[in-house]
């Protein structure tokens, strides 16, 4: 098995008690519609925080004097990214963990009202 905590957490949802009738629709569900909506808007949104960072970035570098002080701050802006970009990617995972994990668990079993007793 895989060592991954998703992989683990998603393995011990589908073991543990009876799913409900309609599991397959709604991991089929999850699977390909939900989860992949879900995960590009949350990059959308991420890409556009990033794109107007770095367009205030460059508004503020074109005023820069000093070439290498501009050079500076693009490469720590450019490494930030790239530190931001992997923690999305953790986040877009948990996120799609969490909504498969959610289709896989069982649905709660209400007991039928009982009939009333002959006298």
């Amino acid at each position: 098995m895989n060592d991954s905590a998703i992989f683990q957490g998603l393995a011990r949802a589908l073991a543990a008690g009876n799913p409900p009738v309609a599991w397959p629709v709604a991991m089929w569900k999850n699977l390909f519609l939900d989860c992949p909506l879900a995960a590009s808007a949350h990059l959308q949104q991420f890409i556009g925080r990033q794109m107007q960072e770095q367009v205030t970035l460059m508004g503020e570098l074109a005023k820069e004097q000093n070439p290498q002080a501009a050079l500076t701050r693009e490469a720590a802006f450019l490494q930030q990214s790239a530190l931001a970009w992997s923690n999305e990617w953790l986040e877009v995972a948990e996120l799609v963990q969490s909504r498969m994990l959610a289709s896989a668990q069982a649905a709660p079993v209400e007991d039928p009202a009982p009939f009333p007793r002959a006298a």
